[in-house]
């Protein structure tokens, strides 16, 4: 049984999702061939929710999910949102491996709910290399460090000295980089040089990010956003889509955005959307005399990043059927 929340019941991952989506409507019209064109692969999980949300937005009509685990797959049968996604229990590896460059981009998300980072990092840089212009390729890798060990008196310096060993060309690291509040920043940088070595810049071809976002649901998580193409192409793309004054982009590897929602009753969210979007954090907090912590500027903190996210936190209700 896996010991984090389902995954449609993680409210950090649900907002990261619809900003894909927002993105991805940002930017349709703006490409060489709208998304709906585009073939669309990820591991969908039992429930295939993000098919649905992109096929539902764009009416994609290739996709493929990649699932190694015979029983989720039995699952993935019954909860088929539409019948044009081809359920496969291929791997990202067996996948990245029997590709073939076509005329047709992709849209792929590798979305890793375990820690194989060195492997992960290496599929996704061949799979860049491989990818058509004007393919997006989105990574999603999970934070948890206990793979790189807890022994000795000081467990994160092990860690540090494991990871080390892991990206001898990126390293060495410390033990302030391999905490919990550091560690998806440690990784962006490892995958900023790692696709950088294996997708040089050139006339025709690189690769950049257009979001970036790290969050922690009981584990953090990062996930970035990345389109192939050339250079002059990706800055044309940016103006076009005006992703410069977007304020969910991230565009050329700057700083990951951090998604830290706080969990709100429906009464508390009613509350504080009827001051939105005129209110600051501290008037919220001031007005409604609501604490989320005992520390006032933690409450401050987490009711500014509800309000800077707000339009795209769902909520999560119970219904009887």
């Amino acid at each position: 049984m896996r010991a984090s929340p389902a995954y449609h019941l993680r409210t950090n991952k649900a907002v990261e999702r619809l900003l894909f989506l927002e993105l991805l409507r940002k930017l349709d019209g703006r490409l060489p061939e709208g998304v709906a064109s585009y073939s669309y692969v990820s591991l969908g999980g039992p429930y295939l929710e993000d098919f649905m949300l992109v096929h539902t937005a764009f009416g994609n009509r290739s996709m493929v999910s990649l699932e190694t685990k015979k029983h989720v797959r039995t699952r993935q049968v019954i909860n088929l949102p539409y019948s044009r996604i081809a359920l496969t229990l291929d791997s990202t590896r067996k996948f990245v491996d029997k590709y073939s460059t076509g005329n047709i981009p992709l849209l792929a998300w590798f979305d890793y709910e375990w820690q194989d980072w060195k492997n992960q990092l290496s599929e996704s840089c061949d799979l860049l290399q491989k990818l058509p212009l004007f393919s997006i390729f989105k990574l999603t890798l999970t934070g948890k460090t206990d793979h790189l060990g807890n022994s000795g008196s000081d467990p994160l310096l092990t860690k540090a000295k494991t990871l080390s060993a892991m990206f001898a060309d990126y390293g060495p690291f410390d033990s302030s980089q391999v905490n919990e509040q550091s560690i998806c920043t440690t990784l962006y940088g490892i995958c900023r040089r790692a696709i950088a070595e294996a997708v040089p810049d050139t006339y025709h071809r690189a690769v950049r990010t257009l979001a970036a976002y790290e969050y922690n649901d009981g584990t953090p998580v990062l996930t970035i956003t990345m389109i192939v193409a050339p250079l002059r192409d990706v800055r044309v793309l940016v103006r076009a889509a005006d992703l410069a004054h977007w304020p969910y982009a991230v565009l050329n590897w700057r700083r990951p955005k951090n998604i830290a929602v706080p969990y709100l009753g429906l009464r508390e969210r009613l509350a504080i959307d009827k001051l939105m979007p005129d209110a600051d954090a501290r008037t919220v907090v001031r007005r409604l005399k609501l604490r989320l912590s005992d520390n006032y500027w933690d409450s401050v903190l987490a009711i500014s990043n509800y309000m800077e996210f707000y339009q795209y936190v769902p909520q999560f209700l119970k219904v009887s059927v």
